[in-house]
């Protein structure tokens, strides 16, 4: 068989040349711009995001649907307060002698007819602060009150206080009602006593008319 120079067969040289070429492809230097791994570590792995989607990844079922906004018309409304506006209500007279800071105002549902039961709305205004407010209508023969009187523990300036009772006057009943107010106030116990007409309605009592010389 023949030799090179070297001694060794064709074969041999052809398989000394591939292991060199092997060897110097695995020791190629890196490209422009590609980043290096120091000696003895390997190379980080691709920031999460940035790898390529495999196709047999399974895709991700998308979320489930948010509940709509809960609609503000459906939420719970403060109630309105109850009775009259306080502008249509009349002022009940004020008796002679009366120490309560308290306005009295009232309102009938309708006509109060005799023997005939109608709705009586009462509001006490509290010009200033107190307590214990009591407004009691006083009984009298000839006329039913089915409510007991309104009671307010502490009462506020400009407080507004309201009542509905039930009132019905027989025939030969009194053609008024007795309203009375009571307060604690600092200087001691003040109270009032204020007339509300059964005859007449809501219809303002008209007044007197002065006479001329």
């Amino acid at each position: 068989m023949a030799t090179n120079y070297f001694g060794a067969t064709p074969r041999l040289a052809a398989g000394a040349v591939l292991l060199t070429l092997v060897l110097a492809g695995c020791g190629k230097p890196p490209r422009p711009g590609e980043p290096t791994a120091p000696a003895g570590e390997a190379p980080a792995a691709p920031a999460p995001g940035n790898e390529a989607a495999s196709p047999d990844a399974p895709v991700p079922s998308p979320a489930p649907d948010a509940p709509p906004p809960a609609d503000s018309s459906s939420a719970p409304q403060p109630a309105a307060s109850e009775g009259p506006a306080l502008d249509t209500m009349l002022m009940a007279k004020a008796g002679a002698k009366i120490s309560v800071p308290v306005e009295l105002r009232y309102r009938f549902d309708g006509e109060p007819l005799a023997n005939q039961p109608v709705t009586l709305h009462l509001a006490a205004v509290s010009r200033v602060a107190g307590s214990n407010l009591h407004v009691s209508v006083k009984q009298a023969q000839g006329l039913q009150v089915a409510s007991g009187p309104l009671e307010v523990q502490k009462a506020t300036a400009a407080g507004i206080y309201r009542q509905q009772l039930s009132v019905t006057r027989a025939a030969a009943g009194p053609d008024t009602l007795r309203v009375l107010v009571t307060m604690d106030m600092p200087e001691g116990k003040a109270f009032g006593y204020y007339s509300v007409p059964l005859t007449g309605g809501n219809a303002p009592q008209k007044l007197e008319s002065v006479k001329q010389r």
